[in-house]
């Protein structure tokens, strides 16, 4: 494909997210309290998550908990969620566009960094979770699963697939005859999950990374979706 659209109608967007994960010399319980004060004016709603009901002595231990959110706060279509040793920032709802999720990374990133939390960052990515109405996306799209020449696009499939690229990696989920809850619905269809991690090292600053990460994401996308099922999207380009 030559140039992406910049939008499709109906977005197929439910979820956008950004991601740090990282390693802090700050006691674990007192990272939220931190990132409280400096997000309390903007983002007030502020909710404790599950995870809290655990002990804390399997949150520590368990290693499949080490990088779970504890709290998370709102603004509008904006969430931020706080761990020991993660930070995130998700779109929900109706997606803002790049230009104005881009921007809320860079303030809340930047502030993040300004409080010294971070003494390694592990992971840096940027996630995007899409679900097509009532949809097949093995039949429209690029990609031919067979089995003994024979198609599986009408079988029920769960694709998981890591694809590498110059500055990280993609990790890509398709399922077919998924049902996914978004604003208090379920939806039958099919998910299509892109989670692209970028080595922060790679770049001058975060905005050239997450940019990167954004470009690498759209291009798998969209190079996904054959011709014919994209032009029913009405892309702008």
């Amino acid at each position: 494909m030559g140039k992406l659209p910049r939008s499709i109608d109906p977005c197929p967007i439910i979820e956008a997210i950004f991601e740090v994960r990282f390693e802090s010399s700050f006691p674990g319980d007192a990272i939220f309290g931190i990132v409280y004060n400096q997000f309390k004016d903007e983002y007030k709603n502020t909710e404790e998550l599950p995870i809290l009901q655990l002990p804390a002595a399997i949150r520590n231990q368990d290693p499949n908990l080490r990088f779970s959110p504890h709290y998370k706060m709102r603004k509008n279509n904006f969430i931020i969620q706080v761990g020991p040793n993660v930070f995130s920032l998700t779109n929900v709802q109706e997606y803002c566009g790049w230009d104005l999720f881009s921007r809320e990374i860079y303030n809340t990133f930047t502030k993040v960094k300004g409080l010294d939390l971070i003494k390694r960052q592990l992971r840096m990515a940027l996630r995007y979770i899409n679900i097509f109405s009532d949809i097949n996306i093995f039949e429209k799209s690029n990609l031919v699963i067979s089995l003994n020449n024979r198609q599986l696009s009408q079988d029920k499939i769960n694709l998981l697939a890591e694809i590498p690229y110059a500055h990280g990696t993609s990790n890509v989920k398709l399922i077919n005859y998924a049902e996914a809850r978004f604003e208090s619905q379920i939806i039958a269809g099919s998910i299509v999950d892109i989670d692209t991690n970028v080595r922060y090292e790679d770049f001058e600053d975060i905005r050239q990374a997450i940019e990167s990460a954004h470009m690498e994401e759209k291009a798998l996308f969209f190079n996904m979706l054959d011709d014919e099922f994209l032009r029913t999207l009405n892309p702008v380009y």
